[in-house]
């Protein structure tokens, strides 16, 4: 790759700003009677990270000697598995001591039914042709991992009905993502009462997303979150509810926001849902007030 160069000059910096192509810029300035190193991502280019080097390999690295305008390539080990990583699409980097970050963040990973985006980068000391320290050392496998994921869904009185069915069709979509996998689900809805549609052994026998989902009625009333997030813990994730010892457990919490009036507070029930080590995520619904 050629980097071509303009007259812009950064005074606070002290690097000239290449145009044409992404490039890693080392160069030599004073600065304080003192040598410097800068690097500089050109933003207005983009063929670096999109240059395809194999018929699986996207990004390259160059490093570009100011005074004779001329880049060579950065030679890098790349593993296989880094599928279209876009390498060069994210650049930091820090002057004292020198080090670059350059990072790929598009690797393809392709699980069964499933395509994961994930990310590689590599860590650059002062010598830009000396192999760098690879982050993370090795890709992460495709899961292989059972998993048990319980919905929790808030259907008080502050949900607008609109919204629930939202909420529904929300749920029935991420369960069709999993069809054809070991992942069971199971859901209860809440308010300040509280209602098992299924648990895993429910949907061991029947897994169809829309039957399952579809016919939830909204329950209305006061937003008891903590008391629902227990009952979840407690009775979702149970072996009488088809919970598995082995799986990897996860609780999906979906609310507009505050609990109100709950006799419970989130210390009640937090402590016990990491003994069981269940991993939780809160998604919001409508005006949301986290």
């Amino acid at each position: 790759g050629n980097c071509t160069w303009t007259n812009s000059f950064n005074h606070d910096n002290n690097f000239e700003v290449g145009t044409t192509v992404l490039c890693i810029l080392e160069m030599r300035t004073l600065k304080n009677n003192k040598v410097i190193n800068s690097v500089l991502q050109d933003h207005t280019g983009s063929k670096a990270p999109q240059e395809v080097k194999t018929a699986n390999q996207t990004g390259n690295l160059y490093q570009c000697d100011y005074s004779m305008g001329r880049c060579e390539a950065i030679s890098l080990q790349v593993p296989p598995e880094a599928v279209n990583m876009s390498l060069g699409l994210s650049l930091a980097f820090a002057a004292n001591p020198f080090r670059l970050l350059a990072c790929g963040p598009t690797v393809h990973q392709i699980c069964k039914e499933n395509t994961y985006a994930n990310g590689l980068c590599f860590l650059f000391g002062s010598n830009l042709l000396q192999q760098p320290r690879r982050i993370p050392g090795a890709l992460r496998g495709c899961p292989q991992q059972d998993s048990d994921i319980a919905f929790l869904i808030d259907g008080s009185g502050s949900i607008d009905p609109v919204d629930f069915e939202r909420m529904k069709k929300f749920v029935s979509t991420v369960m069709g993502q999993f069809q054809k996998s070991k992942t069971l689900f199971s859901l209860m809805q809440y308010s300040d009462d509280f209602k098992t549609h299924f648990t895993f052994n429910g949907f061991k026998r029947n897994s169809v997303p829309e039957l399952l989902v579809g016919q939830i009625e909204q329950l209305f009333g006061r937003t008891h979150t903590a008391t629902g997030i227990r009952k979840v813990v407690r009775e979702l994730f149970h072996s009488s509810s088809g919970a598995r010892n082995h799986a990897l457990k996860i609780m999906v919490v979906i609310t507009d926001g505050e609990k109100y009036l709950d006799p419970l507070e989130y210390r009640d029930v937090i402590p016990e849902a990491d003994r069981k080590g269940i991993i939780r995520y809160v998604i919001g619904v409508g005006n949301v007030a986290l």
